[in-house]
Formats: C-alpha cells, sequence, structure tokens
C-alpha cells in the first residue's frame, strides 16, 4: 500500500489527501498508455547519457583506449581535481551554517509563522534526514554529468507502536479509525477505600501508525527521463522518474498486479550510463517475487477528461499497468545546470570544459615520461657479430655490478636519447593555465602555489577573487535550484503536516504547518566562501555602528526590531550558532514607554528649573529669617542665661564669704584657745624647769649646762 500526494484545495483535507491506494482497477483509454510510453521511449536521453558517461570515466582516470604496449599509460586527473575542487567549495557554502533558502512572509502578520517555517524545513531537510548527502550528490552530479536532479515528496510510513493505556485514550484511538492489532487488559478499575480515588482499567495495545514524512532523494541522470524538446522541466509535457523495483515491491504497494503487463528489467537493462556507474554491480537478475520491474512516477500534460485543456497529471505505471493517475498543480523533481545553455534546459558541466585539457596533458605527459625512461635507461646498439649466447641476457638483467658478455672488439654501446622532456613539461604548464582560465580553480585560490608568499597581498586578493567568480557562479545556480526544492518542500509540509514538536532558536516549540501561509516569497543566499563571509561580517558590524548612531541622535528610521535583525545575521555569518542565549527577540519584550517629544521634555525642564529657582529663593527668604530670629532667640536667651548666672555666682559668692568668715572666726577662736593653753603649759612646764634647776648643781662633767 503506499500513499498518494494530492492537492489540499481540490481534494480535501490533508487527512482525506494522504490515504491509501487499494487495488481498485480502472479502465484508462489505450492511446492514453500507447502515448505514455512512447513519450517514455522518446525521453530516453542516449546521446546525452553517452557523453556523460565518457565523463564519468575521465573522472575515473580510466584509460583511453589509444594507449600501446610498452609505452606510458598514466592519465592524468584534470576532472576529477576540478570537480571535487568545486565540490568542496560549494558544498561549503551551502552546510555553514547560512541560510541559502529563506522564506519571507508577504504580510506583517505571517512573520513569525514563516520565520518558524523557515527553521523547521530547514532542521527536516538536514536532520530529519541524510540531508548532506542529498545535497552532494545532487551537486556532483550536475558538476560532472551536465545536471542534476533531486526530488521532494511525502509519505505515509507504517510504524508499529505498543503502549499501555486508559479507558479514554483507547476511545480515542478507536475513534481516530486505528485498527488495533492486540488488545489485552493488564489491570482492572480499582478503588482507595481512604481517598475514594478511582484507579482506571490499563489495557496493552499494539496498532500500525501512519507517520507522515517528506523525504527527498537524489535522482541519478539515467532515472530521469525528459522530453528533448522540453527547456524546463515546469514546461516539459513529459518527464518522469524511473526507477527499479521488484513485482513484490509493487505489489506491498499497489495492490494487485497483473505481470503480463510489467515492463521487466533484463539482466543487463539499464543505459549506459547505469552500467557504467554499477561496473561492479551483478546482473540482479531474479525470478519470481524478486524479479526486477521498471517502475515509473511520470508528471505529463495531457487532456485526459476531454475538456479540450491539457492537464498536469501525476501517473504511477509500470509497463502498460497503470495504478493511479492524479492531477496535480506541480511536480516534485527539481533539477540544475551548473552552465546553462541559453533557452535549452541542458547546458555544460564542469567536465566539459577540461575533459580534452585532461586528454591533452595526459599524452604530454606519457611523451615526457617515454623520453625520461629512456634518457635512463637507453636502448643498447649490439653488432650481430659480437653477441654471444649470453650477451642479450646479460643486457636485459639491470644489476649494479652484472657482467655484459660479448664477442669481438666491437661492445654494445648505448643508444643516446635526447631529453627533450622540458618542452614537453612546458606544454603541461601551458595546458594547466588554460585549465584555470576555464574552470576558475586556479593554484592560487588552492593554496598549492608555493610562490605565492612572493606575491603581494593585494595581488592575492585579486587573484583570489577572480578565481571565486565561477565558484560564486555556479553556486548561485545550485542555490537557485535548493530554492525551488525548498518551496516544493515548504508546500508539502504546509498542506499534509501535522503538528511536531522541534527546536527553534534553543527551545522546543510546537510547529503546526497547517497555519503557515499559502503565500510567501522564496529568497536565495548563496554564501561566498570563508573570505566573503569575513567581508559581511565586517559590512554588518559597520551597518550596525550606522544604525546605532541613527538610534542615539532619536532617527526613526531604525527601531528595536531593524536591530535585532542585523545583530542575528551578524551573529549567523560568525558562526556563533543559535542568538537566543545572547539576543532577545523584541517582540517578545514588554512594551517599552512611550518617548515623549524631546521638544516638550525640553520645555518641561525649563519650567522644572524656573519653578526650582522659586522655590530656592522662597526658601531662602524663609531660611534667612528663620536664621534671624533664631539668632536673636539664641542672643535673648544667652542674657537670660548671662544674667541668671551671674545672680547664681553673685548669691554663691556672698555664702562662700559667709561662710568662710564663720570658718575664719572659728579657725581664729580655736587658734586663740590652743595658743592659750599652749602658754599655759609653756608656763608651767616654765615653772618645773626653774626648780629642777635649783636642786642641780651649776656645772655637771660633761659640758655647760646651759647649752
Amino acid at each position: 500500500m503506499a500513499t498518494r500526494y494530492l492537492e489540499q484545495d481540490a481534494y480535501g483535507t490533508a487527512a482525506e489527501v494522504i490515504a491509501q491506494v487499494g487495488p481498485e482497477p480502472v479502465d484508462y483509454p489505450v492511446e492514453f498508455i500507447s502515448w505514455l510510453q512512447s513519450q517514455e521511449q522518446d525521453a530516453e536521453s542516449n546521446e546525452v547519457n553517452e557523453e556523460r558517461k565518457v565523463a564519468l570515466e575521465f573522472y575515473e582516470g580510466k584509460p583511453f583506449g589509444n594507449e600501446q604496449e610498452g609505452r606510458s599509460q598514466v592519465v592524468t586527473r584534470d576532472v576529477a581535481e576540478v570537480i571535487d575542487y568545486m565540490l568542496a567549495s560549494v558544498l561549503r557554502t551551502m552546510v555553514s551554517g547560512d541560510r541559502v533558502v529563506e522564506f519571507q512572509a508577504m504580510a506583517d502578520d505571517d512573520r513569525d509563522a514563516v520565520e518558524q517555517a523557515n527553521e523547521a524545513v530547514s532542521q527536516y531537510f538536514l536532520n530529519a534526514q541524510d540531508g548532506y548527502r542529498v545535497l552532494h550528490d545532487t551537486l556532483k552530479s550536475g558538476l560532472l554529468e551536465k545536471t542534476g536532479a533531486a526530488k521532494t515528496f511525502v509519505e505515509g510510513k507504517p510504524v508499529r507502536r505498543t503502549e499501555e493505556v486508559d479507558e479514554n485514550r483507547l476511545a480515542e484511538l478507536m475513534d481516530a479509525g486505528i485498527q488495533l492489532d492486540a488488545a489485552e487488559q493488564v489491570s482492572e478499575e480499582a478503588i482507595n477505600l481512604e481517598t475514594q480515588e478511582i484507579t482506571p482499567a490499563i489495557f496493552r495495545v499494539s496498532y500500525v501508525e501512519t507517520v507522515t514524512e517528506f523525504p527527498d532523494v537524489p535522482i541519478p541522470n539515467e532515472e530521469l527521463l525528459v522530453a528533448k524538446d522540453a527547456r524546463s522541466l515546469e514546461e516539459a509535457v513529459y518527464h518522469a522518474h524511473k526507477v527499479k523495483t521488484t513485482v513484490s515491491g509493487l505489489r506491498m504497494k499497489f495492490g494487485e498486479v497483473d505481470e503480463m503487463l510489467l515492463d521487466y528489467d533484463g539482466a543487463n537493462g539499464g543505459s549506459s550510463l547505469a552500467q557504467a556507474r554499477d561496473a561492479q554491480k551483478g546482473d540482479g537478475y531474479n525470478d519470481g517475487a524478486n524479479r526486477i520491474v521498471w517502475e515509473l512516477e511520470e508528471y505529463v500534460r495531457y487532456d485526459l477528461d476531454g475538456d479540450g485543456i491539457a492537464e498536469l497529471l501525476r501517473v504511477q505505471r509500470c509497463g502498460r499497468q497503470i495504478f493511479a493517475v492524479e492531477p496535480v498543480e506541480y511536480g516534485l523533481i527539481e533539477e540544475w545546470c551548473p552552465f546553462p545553455m541559453a533557452h535549452r534546459r541542458i547546458g555544460q558541466s564542469l567536465a566539459d570544459k577540461c575533459m580534452d585539457i585532461q586528454l591533452v596533458r595526459s599524452v604530454l605527459l606519457r611523451q615526457s615520461l617515454d623520453n625520461l625512461y629512456l634518457a635512463n635507461v637507453p636502448r643498447m646498439l649490439v653488432n650481430e657479430a659480437s653477441m654471444g649466447d649470453s650477451t642479450v641476457d646479460d643486457l636485459l638483467t639491470v644489476q649494479s655490478g652484472a657482467l655484459v658478455r660479448w664477442i669481438g672488439s666491437q661492445r654494445p654501446e648505448p643508444l643516446v636519447t635526447p631529453f627533450v622532456a622540458d618542452s614537453s613539461f612546458k606544454a603541461l604548464e601551458f595546458m594547466s593555465g588554460e585549465r584555470e582560465s576555464r574552470t576558475g580553480i586556479t593554484r592560487m585560490n588552492q593554496g598549492l602555489d608555493a610562490d605565492t608568499l612572493n606575491k603581494t597581498a593585494t595581488g592575492t586578493a585579486m587573484m583570489q577573487a577572480a578565481g571565486q567568480q565561477i565558484e560564486e557562479y555556479i553556486a548561485r545556480h545550485f542555490a537557485e535550484f535548493l530554492g525551488r526544492l525548498f518551496r516544493k518542500k515548504y508546500r508539502l509540509m504546509r498542506d499534509y503536516g501535522q503538528p511536531f514538536t522541534t527546536m527553534i532558536d534553543g527551545a522546543l516549540q510546537q510547529v503546526d504547518p497547517s497555519q503557515w501561509p499559502e503565500d510567501v516569497r522564496v529568497i536565495v543566499r548563496a554564501g561566498l566562501g570563508t573570505n566573503r563571509k569575513q567581508e559581511r561580517v565586517q559590512s554588518r558590524m559597520m551597518a550596525l555602528q550606522v544604525m546605532q548612531q541613527a538610534a542615539q541622535v532619536g532617527s526613526r528610521t531604525v527601531t528595536d526590531e531593524n536591530v535585532y535583525e542585523m545583530e542575528k545575521d551578524l551573529f549567523m555569518d560568525m558562526g556563533l550558532g543559535s542568538t537566543h542565549r545572547y539576543l532577545t527577540d523584541p517582540s517578545k519584550l514588554e512594551p517599552a514607554e512611550e518617548k515623549p517629544d524631546p521638544k516638550l521634555l525640553e520645555a518641561q525642564a525649563k519650567a522644572q528649573i524656573e519653578a526650582e529657582k522659586v522655590e530656592l529663593e522662597k526658601q531662602k527668604v524663609g531660611i534667612e529669617a528663620q536664621l534671624k530670629q533664631q539668632s536673636l532667640e539664641v542672643d535673648l536667651t544667652a542674657r537670660r542665661e548671662k544674667a541668671a548666672l551671674d545672680e547664681q555666682l553673685a548669691r554663691d559668692k556672698a555664702s562662700f564669704e559667709a561662710e568662710l568668715a564663720l570658718r575664719q572666726q572659728a579657725f581664729e577662736e580655736q587658734l586663740a584657745e590652743r595658743r592659750m593653753m599652749f602658754e599655759q603649759e609653756l608656763a608651767r612646764q616654765k615653772a618645773a624647769t626653774m626648780g629642777d634647776e635649783q636642786a642641780l648643781p651649776k656645772k655637771r662633767p660633761g659640758g655647760d649646762l646651759d647649752k
């Protein structure tokens, strides 16, 4: 069983569009089937595929077919060198972190939804699948094989799920129409007597859920069929994706098949390009259900309903059996060409510009090596009369110190070959310059020229810029191709995508593609290498400074949103990843207060200053009066305090003088009394002394008593 891709406008909701294709047989007109088969046969580009096969052989360095036994057979790898360098350079541009393709809202109300779509589509392309491989294979096919193609589509992938659910969830699954493969009750309903809480019954169910996915695949050129008169896929009457599958695969996808109507692949089926690409692959022939068949997904412009207007139809067919036909608005395949030709679908590849140079350089290098071989190991001149039984063997044995035996007097001599390879080396250098001028890939921008250090920085930068013009030209064409592919992917996700959760600006967000706007503008941003990125960073820094200066002087030409967008682009160019850790979206901030008119602010400030001056004068007069009053009060208080102090001092002095007089009088009385007592005692002692003097002799031994 398979899912169908239809347009939502004509066929209802996305759930109805993504429906299982049943095995219901439908009879289509015989002329319609015959027309499809004739268009398929005419669209086989055998001539172009032969050219692609030759380019592939040149890339792999296979022999040209003109080699000679005993001569040099080396093959230079000019095609591989320019293809691999350009592939690495352009891929680095595409996956360097910049948005190569960006959707832009047509209305301001859709900006948030479109910004969400930018992140979701890019992450789905790179992370949900091997998006790098899709870019690599498509880019390399274009560089090597003239064109590269890729397809984006929607499919329903069955996923088996097993989970334990309650009755409510089980009812939801049943209401959604999901067929349960198994359902088993693992626990019964229980009631907690204490809390009266009811624990519902649990069921273990198993079912298959169809998950909508949006894969992208690169298409090998031998599998892409396009009407030869088409100038583009959009204008082509017929283009298809022809891929190998098995009878079993058809049955699983479409149900019953009529094996008598199928287009079987033989043991060596496929174009010469496919055989060259799968040279190491087996024949792939099997019997029964594993038998190989060709399945086609065709986009044709055909009047199937007979209204006289050829509608764009998507046809799924194998041989003469048609499995589904449905009208669509656009095809799901896109292709690109690195060097398109005006008014033509197929232009030139990068290999076309240097395959002849690889042939010429290989021939020159072979001749140079042949000359070098003969100069280093020359041929020998041997006279037949001098040849002995061992002469030839001795000459062919190249060994240090080995003997060479001959007969007679004329010995073998080397045939001197002049060394003229230096002329070939000059021719090789000339052809290298021719290759550089054709492809723009020079030794200067490859970093292979040792003399680069001897050149001026300005000259080197100019040569690198000139060499990068071709890279920019190719990167631009590839980016335009991605823009067309991503627009179709956007429309598919919008029409058929289910809500999902993804990481946007460092935070998990719920994305509902059905809310994305229908009309968006696709902007292609082709990053132009490391040097160009540095130039962009410098330019953005200068622009940001100008914006900040304009904002500082009050210019209304710069808003917070403008500055935020410039800062986001600057962070992306600098390779710093998500900006949510460093910047905040102004739309998520609280509304800022409205800024008044600067002139009004100036007038208000002047009025406030004048009012403050008047108020200051009033305060000054009041303070001076208050100070004067306080001075008077202080002076009066000081006088009062001084008078009271003087009065107190006078009272204290009088009291002290009175007390002093009393103390002096008492002291004098006490002194007089003590003097009188002393005199009495002195008189008494004197009287006693006089009596003793009369009793004692006047002279005693040892001295005069008077002394």
